[in-house]
């Protein structure tokens, strides 16, 4: 006996050692889902256009090079020359006529507008990076929830089967204590009534396992097989002040509205810009061949200053203005709005954190008094002082309590998570390995 013994307690150590070996962990189940999920990706896409209107914006402000060329023959016939000693003149028949050209032109004076023009696609560039960190982090976050549900399903699976077990052992119970006449048939029919509900939320409990799996199967790109226990979460700020301090200055939704009002306001300035005079530095170099029965070639060579004012648009130019001003003025009210809306977001996730940890203490507390009215009822109905509902009913409570428990564990480490997500730091790197 104490050799089997022993084997069970080396089994019972050494076997989750070496499953541990396949558990899945949140920080692999996040890299899985940051490296394959197509909504980020097509984010990161986006960004990259930002990256290449930034370019084109600062390309505009640089010299520019154009080359053209044309090349033709045609067939004259004149009905009247001038003869000469030397020859008739214009001379007919067939000509062919070729030039190419080379300019290059540089912008002295945009009256500003280029100069707004790249600010604003900077201003794009960040917008851009914002989104798609914002898009980052709800990926950690779904990642996040879905593996806490899986194993919030996976253990609450676990408490109905036990309770389901249980459940049995008091129908039993119930039936003997019956076939001696110590209770009634209404002992047994409660004892049965409960364990036929407890089946049924079994059951219940099963399709909810799946359906999380499915979801996280979705979410991270592949289906979970061993859900280690999610690591410790990350720090939080010790005040709500100095949390909203931070959310106010790393929330990517926040950033991404500042960014919207910066382009705003330079896209007032590119309008205006359109108003203004231009100054263009051009030079120019060309070659043109003509043939008939001789050769002609004609070269030029210039440097011009270009000057261009527009006098007047049919109010074209002006209501570009003054709809670039009404943009401006309604990005800067949507800026406003988002600091708004991430301090209240930031403020709520802070006080779900502390009602979550206080619902862990709560919950805990409960399980421990329930397991101990359990026992109680238990032995108490063996001296006959109870009957069998009472213990149901204790049954029942402490059910309740355990899943209360897990509830309450889910919903504390969320709240974590989703208070980092407002403060703009929930990162992958952010998720222990």
């Amino acid at each position: 006996m104490r050799i089997f013994a022993a084997l069970v307690l080396m089994a019972s150590v050494s076997t989750p050692a070496l499953a541990q070996a396949s558990y899945d962990k949140l920080a692999d189940a996040v890299d899985s889902a940051i490296s394959n999920n197509p909504t980020l990706m097509a984010e990161r896409k986006t960004r990259n256009v930002a990256d290449e209107v930034l370019k084109q914006a600062q390309a505009q402000m640089g010299p520019q090079l154009n080359l053209s060329g044309s090349y033709g023959t045609s067939n004259n016939t004149i009905g009247r020359q001038v003869t000469t000693a030397s020859g008739s003149f214009p001379e007919d028949g067939v000509n062919q006529r070729g030039q190419v050209g080379l300019e290059a032109r540089q912008s002295l004076w945009s009256g500003g507008s280029l100069t707004a023009q790249r600010d604003q696609a900077r201003a794009g560039v960040d917008e851009s990076q914002a989104r798609l960190l914002d898009v980052e982090q709800k990926t950690v976050l779904s990642v996040v929830t879905a593996f806490v549900d899986v194993r919030r399903s996976e253990r609450e699976l676990e408490i109905r089967e036990t309770n389901v077990a249980s459940l049995r052992e008091q129908v039993r119970a119930a039936t003997d204590r019956f076939d001696v006449g110590e209770v009634t048939r209404t002992d047994v029919s409660q004892a049965q009534a409960q364990e036929a509900a407890s089946e049924a939320e079994l059951a219940k409990s099963k399709s909810n396992l799946a359906r999380a799996r499915a979801v996280y199967e979705q979410i991270v790109g592949r289906a979970p097989v061993q859900l280690a226990e999610p690591p410790p979460a990350p720090q939080l700020p010790g005040t709500l002040d100095e949390a909203i301090g931070i959310a106010r200055a790393g929330n990517p939704k926040l950033l991404a509205a500042q960014a919207q009002e910066i382009q705003g306001e330079r896209g007032v300035d590119v309008a205006r810009g359109a108003l203004a005079p231009k100054f263009d530095l051009v030079g120019n170099a060309g070659l043109t061949d003509t043939r008939y029965d001789q050769s002609f070639q004609d070269t030029n060579v210039g440097v011009v200053a270009e000057f261009r004012w527009p006098l007047f648009s049919g109010g074209l130019l002006q209501s570009k203005t003054r709809g670039a001003q009404l943009e401006a003025d309604r990005a800067r009210y949507l800026r406003m709005a988002a600091e708004r809306e991430v301090t209240q977001e930031t403020t709520t996730a802070w006080h779900e954190v502390i009602s979550a940890r206080e619902a862990i203490t709560a919950s805990a507390s409960r399980v421990a008094a329930a397991e101990v009215a359990l026992e109680g009822a238990m032995q108490e109905l063996a001296v006959g002082t109870r009957i069998t509902l009472d213990v149901l009913d204790q049954e029942r409570e402490l059910l309740n309590a355990r899943l209360g428990l897990v509830d309450a564990e889910r919903q504390s480490y969320l709240a974590i998570h989703q208070l980092l997500a407002a403060m703009g730091r929930l990162r992958p790197e952010s998720i222990a390995k």
